[in-house]
């Protein structure tokens, strides 16, 4: 009982230190009432990444330190290249080591759909850090399956008590109000980024440079129990280490014999990775401490800890006490938190992590030009201020209650445009004397969304009657839905009116199926006024959702007179698709997601599978079929925000299709029915 009382007086005495050492102008709980979920989205989505990759909390520690070690912590890791400069991401001290910056896109998206302009990328940086610290203990696997068997959703929070009362761990408040930096330099890691080949003088003199004590660089040192490292980093200990020595005398034969198994002399493979610590390299122990002692550090910025008297009495003690070494780590972090932050109107609130202010100016600057001139951003600002913000919150808590519904408002958006233009005709019913477009072959079982556009124009009808058109609400919803999937937020330019016809013979000549090839793909966004690159990038939209398998079937059982099965679809995939869709099953209702790796996510996943012979349609595969869209699936795949940007505009085009505005059309009272 006494070690208790005194292991929590000491985690106060640790929370009292750090509260005092809070930057004047950073403050906890700074979101407390401008966005009071960013903590918890931010947790959300770094315990899902978690559960899914375990590697990712040492990656978004990691990131944490490279961020502030360079221009203080402002998120500058984060910004992509551009053709005219290269980011501190690209340097050779970061690529291709660096990772977890898709959590942190995840997350950003999350916040961005409900608290625009709010949480910096550099707060959440500093969450993530924190919540992956807390993520890996002593305890993880019991607790895995602590969480596996009992995580219900709505009790994140009390599932979070549990696991920090299982593991000991000390968790601590992160002060925020950070803002993102515009600069990003490939250059600035060269100076400000201690490379593995450090000694130790070397490295409490960079350290020391940064603000911190000998004992704190020896502390952060210990963040290397968690993770994994490239062979590039280490190779030289065991192969070439100077002129007459081939392996480092101070490093373990037998550790260096296992290591030699894991990067054979020879081997150029620039994505050999090893555990940090083999023995636990999923959790944040004193586990680091024990393999130096053991001449079993990995780097030589490692193992030089023993070569001076102080740090080897530090490392000792770290071995000695891991509770003692976790709460030094976190004062540690706190203060690693607060390097050259930028506050109040320094910097920005970047709208997109990887973008910074002039990159998204110029996107949208390409999306304003493209603009109808019938068409304004902001249409509703006096006849209807909230409209987009009641919008959004119904597409998110549509969202989270059904995931599903992001790709289904994105389809809707589709099919109402391609057919008369976007005027709301799809979401007309039926009547006795006349088959709507929803009921067409083309949209019946596989369109969804139309409760949340219902729930939507019944809010706006309370308070604005007779102003907000079905139309706008379609638009507006597409791209909150592609905002709360990870996708790249843009301005509605609106002012839709409704249309009074819809028929359910427009849409056979009218919506590409799937079994178009990519002649015929071309041709029917041609006539739409998409260029095939348009194609191919709005084809894109099929990384989020589901299908039914009634749309590709023939592709497994009866693709021609002599296959059954389609030759271009790759073998374990269509195996996997044929346990999902067994033969001769007549179900209906019977679905697969469009993009099995992240069918949630709009990201550029679509065309990983496309390249991989993974295109779920014959209209998806066909795509490298031709050498201009080949290419194009390839750029995409490369390179994930040109995606996003290209995929942005190109529905800010779409949603001007063949437009009503002024006095033509009307705005109906209720979204499924023509006004009297």
């Amino acid at each position: 009982m006494r070690s208790r009382k005194l292991t929590c007086a000491s985690i106060n005495f640790i929370v009292v230190l750090l509260s005092q050492s809070v930057h004047s102008q950073l403050q906890v709980g700074f979101y407390g009432n401008s966005c009071s979920l960013a903590e918890f989205i931010v947790k959300d989505e770094v315990r899902n990444s978690f559960f899914r990759d375990q590697g990712v909390a040492a990656g978004l520690a990691r990131l944490h330190f490279h961020d502030c070690f360079v221009r203080g912590c402002d998120a500058s890791v984060l910004i992509d290249s551009t053709p005219s400069n290269k980011a501190e991401k690209d340097s050779p001290a970061n690529n291709p080591s660096l990772r977890g910056f898709e959590v942190i896109d995840t997350a950003k998206a999350r916040l961005e759909a409900i608290c625009k302009g709010v949480v910096s990328c550099a707060d959440i940086v500093a969450f993530a850090a924190r919540d992956s610290v807390e993520f890996v203990r002593d305890t993880l696997l019991n607790v895995q399956k602590t969480l596996l068997v009992n995580l219900v959703e709505h009790i994140y929070e009390s599932m979070t008590l549990i696991f920090f009362m299982q593991t000991g761990g000390l968790g601590y408040d992160v002060p925020a109000g950070r803002r993102d930096g515009k600069i990003s330099l490939a250059s600035d890691t060269l100076t400000n980024l201690p490379p593995p080949s450090f000694n130790v003088d070397q490295l409490t003199q960079f350290f020391s440079n940064k603000g911190f004590t000998q004992e704190e660089m020896v502390t952060l040192s210990g963040a290397h129990t968690i993770g994994r490292s490239h062979c590039t980093s280490f190779s030289n200990r065991l192969y070439n280490f100077n002129g007459t020595t081939g392996q480092d005398p101070s490093l373990d034969p037998m550790y260096a014999s296992r290591l030699k198994q894991q990067r054979p002399q020879g081997n150029t493979n620039p994505n050999l990775v090893v555990p940090m610590d083999p023995s636990s390299p999923a959790i944040t122990d004193a586990g680091y401490y024990t393999n130096i002692l053991a001449n079993r550090g990995l780097f030589t910025s490692d193992q030089t800890l023993m070569t001076n008297a102080a740090t080897a009495n530090q490392v000792n003690q770290n071995a000695r006490s891991t509770m003692l070494w976790r709460s030094k780590f976190a004062a540690a972090l706190v203060k690693m938190g607060q390097l050259d932050v930028l506050t109040g109107n320094g910097g920005e609130i970047r709208s997109n992590c990887r973008l910074n202010f002039v990159s998204i100016t110029f996107i949208v600057v390409l999306l304003c030009q493209s603009v109808h001139s019938q068409l304004q951003i902001g249409f509703y600002r006096n006849s209807c201020s909230l409209v987009e913000l009641i919008v959004k919150d119904v597409v998110r808590d549509s969202f989270i209650r059904d995931h599903g519904v992001a790709a289904g408002l994105v389809k809707l958006h589709f099919s109402d445009c391609f057919v008369r233009g976007c005027d709301a005709s799809v979401l007309i019913d039926s009547t006795p004397s006349n088959k709507a477009e929803k009921d067409s072959p083309a949209n019946n079982q596989s369109l969804r969304g139309f409760a949340v556009i219902e729930n939507v124009k019944a809010k706006l009808e309370d308070i604005c009657k007779g102003v907000v058109s079905c139309a706008d609400i379609v638009a507006f919803a597409a791209r909150d839905s592609i905002e709360i999937t990870g996708g790249l937020g843009y301005d509605v330019p609106s002012g839709r009116r409704d249309g009074k016809i819809s028929l359910a013979s427009d849409t056979l000549t009218n919506l590409p199926t799937p079994s178009f090839n990519v002649d015929q793909l071309t041709q029917i966004f041609a006539k739409k006024g998409f260029t095939q690159e348009e194609m191919v990038t709005l084809s894109g939209a099929h990384t989020i959702g589901r299908s039914h398998c009634t749309s590709f079937r023939n592709r497994l059982y009866n693709f021609n007179g002599t296959k059954g099965q389609d030759p271009s679809l790759d073998f374990i995939y269509a195996s996997w698709l044929k346990r999902l869709c067994p033969q001769g099953n007549t179900n209906p209702n019977l679905v697969v997601p469009m993009d099995p790796s992240s069918p949630g996510s709009t990201d550029t996943g679509y065309y990983v599978n496309v390249l991989a012979n993974r295109g779920l349609f014959t209209s998806d595969q066909t795509l490298m079929t031709n050498t201009a869209t080949a290419n194009q699936v390839n750029q995409s795949k490369r390179n994930p925000l040109l995606w996003r940007s290209k995929f942005a505009a190109a529905m800010v085009k779409m949603g001007q299709l063949d437009v009503l505005t002024g006095n033509v059309g009307e705005i109906r009272s209720n979204c499924r029915v023509i006004n009297n």
